[in-house]
């Protein structure tokens, strides 16, 4: 009976030992035997605008070895040398070949910060993700790049008038940002008076806005005398042409902050220099932050938050300086849509 009792009860514990055998036997035990690899076809890229659709850019991966076929997805990373990939572009790759146009790579150096026309160190390193296993990245490769600025074309208002000659297609323009129909930009005016219209194409065979006085702020579309202004200046003006109105207000540009010697207090000038179209000053400067204003006021001021040397009036745009020295400081307003300024130090 003993003997009866004993075998019933080993045949169980048998078979719980086979499958337990089974199990270990299925079960995947993940390795990670190495991390990607990148190679880039190119370490430095000078970008122009007349090669965007052509391939600037060759990205090459060898896949992560997780010890098994895997299907791990795969990243590459675009961000600013020192950054440590705290703020990357991310690129998600289908394969691991993948070809950059130079439009491509023009837009992710924009997007990192990088200024048009300046060579800069960007870092670039591949990210293997793979479910319940660590993610893993490639050793950084360094990509020097030489962003171009994109000019949109924006909706058009000419200025053809007696300080250029009245030639609309040579004239001075302002522009809708938004395409509402609200333009704006910056015409410097030589002379004691200035008298202009307002086209809306490089040609007298479109539409043109006059002011039924000259000088009363409202705009007529196909009559109307000449806008006049009175006094030489450098000049913001603004058209409405839904509302029907203009704006002129003379300006004069100064840089002010806790970098420059009148702190937040008081503004150095800059001087406008014709040949260039730009302000200018060279001026000492501290570690600290800037902003541009007009006319000593904060009617209108500029400063640049994305840091990408385009100016913006959006809130906590500070301009940072994060060394100091003597600098070459130029504001430039000469294309409407971007304005932009530049730092240089000597």
């Amino acid at each position: 009976m003993k003997n009866w009792f004993n075998k019933f009860w080993v045949l169980p514990v048998l078979v719980l030992a086979i499958a337990a055998c089974e199990k270990d036997e299925d079960r995947v035990y993940l390795a990670v035997n190495s991390a990607p690899s990148l190679n880039l076809s190119a370490s430095t890229l000078a970008l122009k605008e007349a090669d965007a659709a052509k391939t600037a850019l060759t990205a090459t991966v060898a896949g992560a070895d997780y010890g098994f076929a895997s299907p791990a997805a795969y990243k590459l990373q675009f961000d600013k040398k020192g950054n440590s990939f705290k703020t990357p572009r991310e690129v998600t790759l289908t394969t691991l070949n993948k070809n950059f146009t130079t439009a491509e790579i023009n837009t992710i150096a924009i997007a990192l910060g990088i200024t048009p026309g300046v060579a800069s160190d960007l870092e670039v390193r591949v990210k293997s993700d793979l479910i319940n296993a660590p993610t893993l990245f490639s050793s950084v490769a360094a990509l020097k790049v030489t962003p171009y600025l994109v000019i949109i074309v924006y909706p058009s208002l000419y200025m053809p008038g007696s300080y250029q000659g009245w030639a609309p297609d040579k004239a001075d323009k302002v522009v809708s940002v938004k395409s509402n129909g609200s333009y704006e930009g910056f015409v410097n005016f030589p002379d004691a008076t200035t008298e202009f219209k307002f086209t809306d194409a490089p040609n007298w065979n479109n539409g043109i806005f006059g002011d039924p006085g000259g000088t009363s702020g409202k705009l007529i579309k196909g009559g109307g005398d000449n806008l006049k202004i009175t006094g030489a200046g450098y000049y913001l003006l603004k058209a409405d042409t839904e509302g029907l109105t203009w704006t002129a207000t003379k300006t004069h540009w100064g840089v002010i902050g806790s970098a420059t010697p009148g702190d937040w207090g008081s503004d150095t000038d800059l001087t406008y220099d014709v040949t260039s179209k730009s302000w200018k000053v060279t001026m000492d400067l501290k570690v600290g932050e800037i902003k541009f204003r007009a006319n000593d006021d904060w009617g209108i001021n500029y400063g640049d938050k994305e840091g990408d040397s385009l100016l913006d009036t959006q809130n906590d745009n500070n301009i940072k300086i994060a060394a100091a020295g003597k600098y070459d400081i130029e504001l430039i307003f000469s294309v409407p849509g971007y304005y932009s300024y530049k730092l240089t130090k000597k």
